[in-house]
């Protein structure tokens, strides 16, 4: 069967249909990729100032070190019981005399009293004390040769003890560890005057204990500063040492540190005012002030060689 011819309509209406077509607005180009983000900001980090000592610590302090065991042997380590009993009352006199604050009252109150109600076993201790450094000094100086009569041993052995003394008081007085030290003196001497101990022997020996946690807590800051600030000028001792006072004080020149005027190990001061004990031996009175620390924080700073390289 034959289709039948187109007739004009048909043929103006497929012309038609193919010109509308034309004439249509093509889709629109697809939008372009959005532009790459922007490199991140390069960040410089701040070289950090060098770690500073515990307040009223100088940058460079002997202190005492822990043996093999792991335990800090002071002045106070390994110690018969009369000369617990003696470095105890010593620790607390100088506390008495150094803690000077509003609060610190009971530690001065409670130190007189420990004086009065245990003034046997204290006279017993220091009588125990006194025949040993005779006995010390006699072998002393005859080993070396020396007259050993009566005046010359006791001449001898009030010297020895008076040195070992002005060190042990020197100890309790070292002021770094004074807020440490301060706060246990007044726990021990208010719980002293509350309840008296009817074991004065064991509250000495514990209360010294007491006093050397205390000193301990410095003594471990200390030990941090020590690993830290190391650590500081291995990484930037090089380039920015120059600028901080810790690094001056301890490996600068003596002109770089008076110019600086860094203090390299004194902590205490040479015109200290010293009160005398029972036996004429000074107890040094360093005040402290515990809400301040002088300590300078310098922003470290390239040196002009590294600068110049």
């Amino acid at each position: 069967m034959t289709k039948p011819p187109l007739t004009i309509r048909a043929i103006s209406a497929v012309v038609g249909v193919a010109m509308l077509a034309a004439c249509a607005t093509p889709p629109p180009p697809p939008p372009p990729p959005p532009p790459p983000p922007p490199p991140p900001p390069v960040v410089v980090e701040p070289i950090p100032y060098r770690p500073l000592p515990p307040p009223q610590a100088a940058y460079r302090m002997d202190i005492p070190e822990k043996n093999v065991l792991g335990v800090r042997e002071t002045i106070n380590t390994g110690l018969p019981e009369n000369d617990v009993i003696w470095h105890f009352r010593s620790g607390w006199n100088v506390a008495a005399l150094n803690c000077m604050r509003p609060e610190h009252e009971p530690i001065l109150l409670g130190y007189g009293q420990m004086l009065q109600d245990q003034d046997d076993i204290l006279d017993e201790a220091n009588a125990a004390l006194e025949a040993r450094y005779r006995e010390q000094a006699r072998d002393r100086l005859a080993n070396e040769g020396e007259p050993t009569g009566r005046t010359a041993v006791r001449r001898a052995a009030i010297r020895d003890r008076e040195e070992y003394s002005t060190g042990l008081y020197n100890y309790f007085a070292l002021p770094p560890a004074r807020r440490f030290f301060c706060r246990t003196a007044l726990d021990v001497a208010t719980e002293y005057l509350a309840t008296p101990p009817e074991d004065f022997r064991m509250f000495a020996m514990t209360g010294l204990q007491r006093y050397e946690m205390a000193f301990e807590q410095f003594y471990s800051a200390y030990d941090e500063y020590v690993a830290n600030s190391s650590a500081w000028d291995a990484e930037h001792g090089a380039r920015y040492g120059a600028s901080q006072p810790g690094w001056v004080a301890l490996y600068g020149t003596p002109a770089q540190q008076r110019q600086m005027g860094v203090a390299i190990t004194q902590v205490i001061p040479e015109d200290t005012v010293a009160v005398p004990d029972q036996e004429g031996v000074l107890i040094p009175v360093i005040p402290v002030d515990e809400d301040t620390d002088r300590t300078p924080i310098v922003q470290p700073i390239p040196s002009d060689a590294e600068d110049e390289q």
